[in-house]
C-alpha cells in the first residue's frame, strides 16, 4: 500500500479545505508543508517577516470571506507572527496558523527554536494545539477550518513538531477520525430566529419614531448588504456602518449617517437596531447619551451588550434573520406619521458634518505641508467602487475615515481594537491577491513603512500592484508637542525629541532600486496627477507624500486619552492638554478634585 509523507497527507488536508495561497517564511521545522504545498500547487507567498505574512493572509480573508492560511518555523517564526495573530484575534478574522515545532524528543533539553505555540497564543487565538501524532493532523487540519468560521470568527493555530509530525512515511488510512474528500454535501444551514421574534422587532422598527441601525463587520461576513439596504429603504431607517461593514450599503446613500454625525444621531434616536458589530473602545463600550430602546442581532451570543436598555435580543445568522424581516414587512401596521421629519433631520446632521469636513479641507487645500484633511479628502474623492483602501496611519487614516463614503462592504481594512501599525504592507498584498482587479491603495504613516517596509520587496518580487501612499510627517504622533510637550518635547527634556522626531526620509528614493514605481510630493495640488500616475503604472508603487507634524489627531481631545495626559506636570504642560485634561477631565473623573488634589 502506498505510503505518504505526513507533510503530504496534511498539504492534502488543506487543499481539501479549499486553500489556494499561503504566506509564511521558510523555516526547517516547518519545510516539509511548504515544499508539499508548492508541489501541490498552492500559490506560495514568502514575505521578509512573518508578521506581514500574518497581515497579508488577514486581508485576503477579509475579502473572500474564507479562513486565511499562514505559516512558519518554530520559536522565533512563530513569534514574529504575535502582533498579527492579536491584530486577527481582536478583528475576529478567520485564520489558520501553521507552526512548524522544535523536535519533541528533544523538548526542555535546550532545543533549537525551543517555544510552545499553544502557551504563547492562548490569550489570542481560539484554541492552539501541539499535534504529536501524525494520524491527527488531518483531523485537527479539519477542525481548524471549520472553527475559524464559527462564530465568533477567530484564528486558530496547530503546531507540528517536525520530528513526530514527519519522521518517517505513512499510510493515507493512518489518519484517525477523518474523513478523506468532502464530508460535507452543501453548505451548512443559516440559523434563523423564532418567527415571533422577527415579527416582534419588525414592529418595533414599524413603530419607532425615530429608529436608526447600527451594521457593523457581522454585515460583511453574512454578505447581508442587499438584505440590510432593502430593509433600510423599506422603512426609511438613517443606518452607520462600521469597520468591514462600510460600504455595505453605499455611504452616499441618502439613508447613510457618517461616524462623525453618529453621536448626534444616536442621542436623538428612540429605536436602534444594533446589527452585527462587536462594541467596544471604538463605540464607546455602547455607553452612548441616548434613551433609545436596542434590538440586538448578533452571530453570537459574546456579541450582545448586558450594559444597553435592550428590547429583543436575537442571536442568529443576520442576512437570514433580515430575510425573515423582510418577508414581514408588508404585514399589518403602518410606519410612523413622524417618521420624515426623523429622516429629514438625520440627512441635516450628516449634510452638517459633511459641510463642516468639506470647509475645513478646502480651508487647508493650499497648506504645504500638505495637512491631513486635505489629503483626506482628494484620496476619498479619487476612491472608486472598485478600489479597496487599508488604513495603516494614526493620524491620515483618522482623517481619511471620516471624509470617505465606502461603496462596497469590505471596501476598508484597518488594524480594528488592535490599533497597531505597519500591517499595511502586508494587508495590501493579501487585498490585491484576494481581489486582482481591483485598485488596491495603502495609506499608510512613516512609522508603518519604517517596521514594516521591508516587505515592499515582496510585492515587486511577486509582481503585486499595490500603491503605498506614505504620509511622511517624520514623527511619531504628530501634533503631541504642540499640544502637551511644547516645543521640541522641552517639558521631557534636551534630548526627548529624538524619540519623537524622525528623520526625514525620501521613500521614493530608498524603493526606486527595487524597481517601484515612484513619486515625490510636497505640492497640494499634486497629490491626485501623483495617484493616477502610480496607478497607471501596474507596478508596486511608493508615494512618498510630505506632510505636516503639527495637525492633531481626535484622539488627544477625547476622554477616552485622559490617562495619557494627567502625569505631566500642570504647570509645565501646553494649554491645550491643560485646559482639557487637567482642568476639565480630571475634576469630572475624581469628583470635583483637581490635580494634587
Amino acid at each position: 500500500m502506498t505510503k505518504y509523507w505526513p507533510a503530504e497527507l496534511a498539504v492534502q488536508a488543506l487543499q481539501e479545505e479549499g486553500v489556494e495561497v499561503m504566506f509564511g517564511i521558510l523555516g526547517g521545522h516547518i519545510q516539509s508543508i511548504i515544499d508539499y504545498g508548492y508541489r501541490a500547487g498552492i500559490k506560495i507567498i514568502m514575505t521578509r517577516h512573518e508578521q506581514a505574512a500574518v497581515h497579508a493572509a488577514d486581508g485576503y480573508a477579509r475579502l473572500t470571506r474564507k479562513p486565511g492560511v499562514c505559516f512558519a518555523t518554530g520559536g522565533p517564526g512563530m513569534l514574529n507572527m504575535i502582533t498579527g495573530i492579536h491584530m486577527a484575534y481582536v478583528s475576529r478574522t478567520p485564520m489558520v496558523f501553521l507552526f512548524g515545532g522544535h523536535k519533541e524528543k528533544e523538548s526542555h533539553r535546550g532545543a533549537v527554536q525551543e517555544a510552545y505555540a499553544a502557551e504563547v497564543c492562548r490569550s489570542i487565538t481560539k484554541w492552539t494545539v501541539r499535534v504529536t501524532d501524525p494520524s491527527m493532523a488531518s483531523f485537527f487540519i479539519r477542525k481548524a477550518f471549520k472553527d475559524a468560521m464559527t462564530p465568533p470568527y477567530g484564528p486558530v493555530g496547530i503546531e507540528f513538531p517536525v520530528d513526530t509530525f514527519n519522521f518517517e512515511p505513512v499510510e493515507a488510512s493512518s489518519q484517525i477520525a477523518y474523513r478523506p474528500g468532502p464530508w460535507l454535501e452543501s453548505p451548512a444551514a443559516r440559523p434563523g430566529t423564532d418567527p415571533v421574534y422577527a415579527q416582534r422587532a419588525v414592529e418595533l422598527l414599524k413603530a419607532a419614531k425615530r429608529p436608526l441601525i447600527m451594521a457593523g463587520e457581522g454585515v460583511h461576513w453574512a454578505s447581508a448588504g442587499p438584505q440590510l439596504r432593502t430593509l433600510a429603504e423599506r422603512l426609511q431607517i438613517p443606518f452607520n456602518l462600521r469597520r468591514l461593514g462600510r460600504g455595505a450599503i453605499p455611504e452616499d446613500h441618502p439613508l447613510s449617517i457618517s461616524g462623525g454625525a453618529r453621536k448626534n444621531v444616536v442621542s436623538e434616536a428612540d429605536v436602534v437596531l444594533l446589527l452585527g458589530l462587536n462594541v467596544g473602545y471604538l463605540e464607546s463600550f455602547g455607553e452612548w447619551k441616548t434613551d433609545a430602546r436596542f434590538i440586538q442581532l448578533q452571530s453570537c451570543s459574546d456579541d450582545v451588550l448586558t450594559t444597553l436598555p435592550t428590547a429583543l435580543e436575537i442571536v442568529a445568522d443576520p442576512a437570514m434573520v433580515l430575510e425573515q424581516m423582510l418577508a414581514l414587512v408588508d404585514a399589518d401596521g403602518t410606519l410612523d406619521a413622524d417618521r420624515d421629519a426623523w429622516t429629514a433631520r438625520a440627512k441635516a446632521l450628516q449634510g452638517q458634518f459633511v459641510e463642516r469636513m468639506t470647509d475645513e479641507a478646502l480651508q487647508a487645500s493650499r497648506e504645504a505641508p500638505i495637512h491631513p484633511r486635505w489629503l483626506a479628502k482628494v484620496v476619498s474623492d479619487f476612491t472608486t467602487e472598485n478600489t479597496t483602501l487599508v488604513f495603516d496611519s494614526f493620524t491620515a487614516s483618522t482623517y481619511l475615515g471620516e471624509h470617505l463614503l465606502a461603496k462596497r462592504s469590505g471596501q476598508v481594512l484597518d488594524a480594528g481594537l488592535s490599533a497597531a501599525f505597519g500591517h499595511g504592507i502586508g494587508m495590501g498584498i493579501g487585498a490585491k491577491l484576494a481581489r486582482p482587479d481591483d485598485r488596491v491603495l495603502v495609506m499608510m504613516g512613516d512609522a508603518g513603512a519604517g517596521l514594516g517596509g521591508g516587505d515592499i520587496e515582496t510585492a515587486v518580487r511577486y509582481g503585486v500592484p499595490v500603491v503605498y501612499l506614505i504620509y511622511n510627517n517624520s514623527a511619531f504622533a504628530a501634533g503631541l508637542e504642540d499640544y502637551a510637550y511644547g516645543e521640541n518635547f522641552r517639558i521631557l527634556g534636551p534630548e526627548a525629541h529624538k524619540g519623537f522626531h524622525l528623520t526625514d526620509v525620501r521613500y521614493d528614493l530608498m524603493y526606486a532600486p527595487l524597481g517601484c514605481h515612484v513619486e515625490h510630493v510636497e505640492d497640494p495640488a499634486e497629490i491626485t496627477a501623483a495617484l493616477e500616475r502610480a496607478f497607471a503604472s501596474g507596478k508596486t508603487a511608493v508615494i512618498n507624500l510630505v506632510s505636516t507634524r503639527h495637525s492633531q489627531h481626535p484622539l488627544y481631545e477625547s476622554a477616552a486619552a485622559r490617562e495619557m495626559f494627567w502625569h505631566l506636570p500642570v504647570d509645565e504642560v501646553e494649554a491645550p492638554v491643560r485646559k482639557r485634561h487637567h482642568e476639565s477631565y480630571y475634576p469630572k473623573f475624581h469628583n470635583g478634585r483637581r490635580v494634587g488634589e
